[in-house]
């Protein structure tokens, strides 16, 4: 009888299995979209600081999408240009691990920026010693900026072409700055950063300052009990909330201390890799546009046509198309770090990358409805849209889930008007629902 046949499982397979086996968090981080190299990474560093698999990936996405600036963008159709700029909130509580864990993301892009400061001071050196007259004064080139004015901003963003990073370890505190200076609607301008348009500043004091092509991405922290902060001054209703993604794990544990220490190869793995995206993107002497792949496009098409057209909330309507944008910059940061480690296309969008831009599409949905919910300041009542109200006129007072699936997804004109998934989610508002025993619930009177 021959011998049976053994299958190697890797290490970080298991991993995956055993967070998904014991793990309580119902909306667990993909950290599967990541190269494997990457993957080894997150869980070494998860084991030995305890950081939040969440943050630690979130983290990296950042990372590489500020390694990436705007050399490498999307074409998704002629006309449809996209870039990959985040914007980014680790959520969490105190002493949560929040911001060492972005310092330990990031820390390519600091040991990067330590020698193009070192180079400023050298070229600055000659400069100041110089006695020819028509000397140009060096310009610092950097990636993360954190204290600044919007003009300043600009003006940091028209000596470093590439793009830059807002790095904030409270992101409250950044919001709080808003229109510190000027009463112009600073929110409105970080609309248009997000989406890439051209930005410009004039004013009488100074010279004007422009930049076609700006690249511009945010990350930072706050804790859960700042959130409601988010919502106010209008962030809710112009759009600006429905931009950020919510880095959220669903239960955080208190952080441990760990006498091991991080295997340095794999450190010096994540290091060379950021490295090596950074080298591939600087090499690029004007910015170029991939496309999606045949089958990666069409499988992305497919996706979003089917994607809910009535949502159980006004502001889900506006987080999902966001989001959908969001998929796109996720895929081409997933595409090019797997280049990076496992030589796959620069050169376009794979339908392996499509996949998983729409895996963190999911992620992100899920942590941006629990935000919202946590933030909002109106009485359920009144948030509820028209079809909300109906289906919860409609239903009787005592109900099965199933007889409640029957009546708000009923047909009209041939579609459910809302989905299975949808009915379900609403069905967990405390607010509107009372859960008698399993699959049995009655409506509260409101």
């Amino acid at each position: 009888m021959s011998e049976p046949k053994l299958r190697i499982v890797e290490n970080i397979d298991l991993e995956l299995d055993y967070q998904k086996f014991v793990g309580t968090n119902i909306n667990l981080f993909p950290t599967n979209v990541l190269p494997k190299i990457l993957q080894e990474v997150v869980y070494e560093t998860n084991n030995k600081f305890q950081f939040a698999l969440d943050y630690i990936c979130a983290g990296i996405l950042n990372t590489a999408a500020s390694a990436i600036g705007n050399k490498i963008k999307v074409k998704v159709k002629e006309g449809w240009i996209e870039k990959c700029n985040l914007f980014t909130v680790i959520v969490g509580r105190p002493g949560d691990g929040k911001s060492h864990a972005l310092n330990f993301c990031f820390k390519p892009i600091h040991i990067k920026e330590n020698h193009l400061y070192e180079e400023y001071e050298k070229l600055l050196k000659k400069h100041e010693e110089s006695t020819n007259e028509n000397k140009i004064k060096p310009k610092l080139s950097k990636y993360l900026i954190t204290d600044y004015t919007p003009e300043a901003l600009i003006l940091h963003h028209t000596n470093n072409k590439k793009g830059l990073t807002i790095y904030v370890d409270e992101l409250l505190g950044w919001l709080r700055g808003f229109n510190r200076y000027n009463n112009s609607g600073e929110a409105e301008f970080y609309l248009s950063l997000w989406s890439g348009t051209t930005i410009s500043s004039d004013r009488a004091s100074g010279k004007s300052l422009r930049v076609e092509d700006p690249f511009i991405g945010v990350i930072g922290s706050a804790q859960i009990s700042v959130l409601k902060s988010f919502g106010k001054d209008g962030r809710t209703t112009n759009g600006f909330l429905d931009r950020l993604l919510f880095v959220y794990p669903e239960n955080q544990k208190t952080l441990k201390w760990n006498i091991d220490n991080v295997v340095p190869q794999k450190l010096e793995n994540y290091y060379n890799i950021i490295s090596n995206l950074i080298e591939l993107c600087d090499s690029i002497e004007s910015s170029i546009s991939i496309p999606i792949e045949k089958k990666a496009k069409q499988h992305l098409f497919n996706w979003q046509n089917n994607r809910p057209e009535n949502h159980l909330f006004d502001f889900e309507r506006s987080i999902d198309i966001k989001l959908q944008q969001y998929v796109i910059r996720f895929s081409l940061i997933i595409q090019l770090l797997h280049h990076i480690t496992d030589n796959k296309s620069k050169d376009q969008i794979e339908l392996f990358a499509i996949k998983g831009g729409i895996e963190l599409y999911n992620y992100f949905h899920h942590n941006a409805m629990k935000v919202r919910r946590i933030i909002s300041n109106e009485g359920y009542l009144e948030g509820l849209t028209e079809l909300q109200r109906t289906i919860f006129e409609e239903l009787p007072n005592k109900f099965s889930t199933g007889e409640g699936i029957k009546i708000a997804c009923k047909l009209i004109q041939g579609k459910p008007r809302i989905s299975d998934r949808q009915f379900k989610k609403i069905l967990k508002d405390k607010k509107l629902f009372k859960r008698i025993s399993h699959g049995k619930y009655e409506k509260i009177d409101i």
